[in-house]
């Protein structure tokens, strides 16, 4: 348990570092980060505070779908990304302004990548997943599709009210939904074996 979460600890901050470098680009946001970046300009709230108040609506309609209790450590979770997100925007990257286009590309970049390993990271814990995840499995339960349109439909609805809200969408939102999920997809056995290390017994000393 200690183990998990150490992973999990470490796998959100590195995760929120990413979603902050990835806003601070400039080139456009993750559907859900782009929707909570719109949320925030127009009512003049943090980032982190909209994450986490889509995160607890998304309980609510993910349980609703399911037909099953809405997942309190759930709520938990994604009060930590939204704190941790708003930590690194706030303070940590508060003056990060890239001005250049390579620049901009670099923040994007090292974003989505400290995004997948992040991402990598902290599903090891085993913890809840985060609501905007659940969502896709939620539509893939209530009404049979399999989890490719369950994950279009999902990106499609943060995407629908990231516009309505004037979100960060822009060429980085089509980088970020085409690049990474590969990130996470190399990172993740990786990980994996290193946390199985970690929680294997180790072998008695024998001394004669």
């Amino acid at each position: 348990m200690k183990e998990r979460f150490l992973f999990f600890t470490v796998g959100l901050l590195i995760l929120t570092m990413g979603v902050a470098l990835i806003i601070k680009s400039n080139l456009g946001a993750s559907a859900w980060d782009a929707l909570a970046v719109g949320e925030s300009q127009m009512f003049n709230l943090t980032v982190g505070t909209f994450v986490f108040i889509n995160g607890i609506v998304l309980i609510f309609l993910n349980a609703f779908l399911m037909k099953k209790k809405p997942e309190v450590l759930a709520a938990i979770s994604i009060l930590i990304i939204g704190a941790l997100i708003d930590f690194w925007l706030l303070i940590i990257f508060k003056d990060l302004s890239p001005a250049t286009l390579a620049g901009q590309s670099f923040a994007l970049l090292f974003g989505i990548m400290a995004m997948g390993v992040g991402v990598a990271i902290y599903l090891q814990a085993k913890f809840p997943a985060s609501p905007m995840d659940t969502l896709m499995v939620a539509i893939h339960t209530r009404f049979g599709l399999n989890l490719r349109n369950s994950r279009i439909i999902s990106e499609s609805f943060a995407l629908l009210l990231a516009f309505l809200f004037r979100g960060a969408i822009g060429i980085g939102t089509i980088v970020v939904t085409l690049t990474l999920g590969l990130v996470v997809q190399f990172f993740y056995p990786r990980f994996e074996k290193m946390l199985e290390k970690i929680q294997a017994p180790k072998k008695p000393i024998i001394t004669e």
